[in-house]
């Protein structure tokens, strides 16, 4: 048998080449990697276990609601939307290059063979995610879209009505759960609850905020194994999970159909497209506000789908709006190119946010734990951003085709040395 019929780096397997890459997707991972950050950058500057503190300044209160309001929940599910479409497009490449290769051979296709190749993407994915989590950023999500992977590798043959009907499903859970949470969790485990969380909030002061690298590491672990062992830490995993899986969901349809390669069916519908979703957020938001008023069971329902609804709008709204530009302009702008080659190397730059951040603000490093508003927690994630990920990716990606981490997980997904 020929050697290049077994090898790992054959057609069915090798890596996707960067002119075929579709520009919009790594400019909208960009765009959603920054967002990331800034909602992530609570998280790193005090205890996540802490009640929310008032603001400082009517400054820091604007800046947080702006915050909560454009950002919260809605740059995961855009991360989410492109890891479906990538999902989609890398299987159907798999699938198409692997028949390519039984017909040069004349021999049958593989049909394990792409999933075998994606199991292999995946597992390296679960394992850094795994890291990530235990030892370093307790808020991690690359574990989440591992396990979530797994479950869309089983999926991939459904049909688009099945997949509908678990988005609806992804979005109506949330108000399901938040109605049933005080069936789910009486006065007595909310006490207990409450005991924990002072508990921890105590112990993330000293060791992030005091200690040493290994004493955050240690503290990392124990809420970790407090997050999947605790019934309210499997509760708040659980209500991740089916955001994550919400975005992911609509990105396998979108990648599936081939949208992302195709216009729209017209000029028209591609300019309403992100106003229609801007206007479904807006009024969404409108209908939370009201629902909170009314209170009851009843109440608590609307709010929390009417919240999880226009998440998922605005977050569209981002997605079709990048969209947009970027095929209105197919010589990329200057001022986006960062963007894209930030977006190119996404699992880096994720996992170089932690180490900067941790930077910033644990003891071991510049030590600003419990010393920064919204307004600042903000400007440093846009500054870091800006400043650092940026200049880093574009220097990076002028000289290599792929990320550091990025080439070590097609290295481990395709098992030979790439171009």
């Amino acid at each position: 048998m020929r050697a290049d019929a077994e090898s790992p780096a054959d057609d069915a397997e090798a890596p996707l080449a960067a002119t075929d890459r579709i520009a919009s997707l790594d400019v909208l991972r960009g765009f959603a990697l920054l967002g990331i950050f800034i909602m992530n950058m609570p998280g790193f500057s005090h205890s996540i276990f802490a009640a929310p503190a008032p603001p400082r300044t009517s400054l820091d209160a604007l800046v947080a609601a702006l915050r909560e309001t454009l950002f919260a929940g809605k740059f995961n599910l855009l991360f989410g939307l492109v890891f479906g479409i990538g999902f989609a497009l890398q299987m159907k490449r798999l699938d198409d290059a692997e028949s390519a290769r039984g017909a040069r051979l004349g021999a049958a296709p593989r049909p394990h063979q792409p999933t075998q190749v994606y199991v292999r993407r995946l597992s390296f994915l679960f394992i850094v995610g795994l890291v990530h989590a235990m030892l370093l950023w307790s808020g991690d999500v690359l574990l989440i879209y591992a396990i979530l992977g797994f479950a869309l590798l089983a999926l991939r043959r459904v049909g688009d009505r099945m997949l509908y009907a678990l988005i609806a499903a992804c979005l109506i859970l949330p108000a399901i759960a938040e109605v049933l949470r005080p069936t789910l969790f009486p006065g007595g485990f909310e006490t207990v609850a409450a005991f924990q969380y002072q508990q921890f909030e105590a112990s993330n002061d000293l060791e992030y905020g005091h200690g040493s690298f290994l004493d955050a590491v240690r503290e990392t672990a124990r809420v970790f194994d407090w997050g999947w062992r605790s019934p309210f830490g499997l509760f708040v995993y659980a209500s991740f999970f089916v955001q994550m899986a919400t975005g992911i969901l609509v990105g396998f349809v979108v990648g599936r159909r081939g949208w992302p390669k195709r216009p729209f069916a017209g000029a028209a519908a591609e300019r309403r497209a992100p106003w229609t979703a801007l206007l479904v957020a807006i009024g969404c938001g409108v209908i939370e506000s009201v629902a909170l008023v009314v209170g009851g069971a009843g109440g608590v329902f609307v709010s929390m789908l009417a919240r999880t609804i226009g998440r998922a709008s605005l977050a569209a709204c981002y997605a079709l709006a990048v969209g947009r530009y970027v095929r209105n302009h197919p010589e990329l702008p200057r001022w986006l190119r960062p963007l894209r080659d930030a977006g190119r190397m996404p699992l880096t730059n994720y996992l170089l946010q932690t180490a900067l951040a941790s930077f910033v603000f644990y003891g071991w490093g510049l030590g600003l734990w419990n010393s920064a508003g919204p307004v600042l927690e903000t400007t440093l994630a846009v500054l870091l951003f800006v400043a650092i990920q940026l200049p880093l990716s574009s220097a990076w990606m002028t000289r290599f085709r792929y990320g550091p981490l990025e080439y070590l997980w097609r290295r481990f997904t395709y098992g030979s040395p790439l171009p």
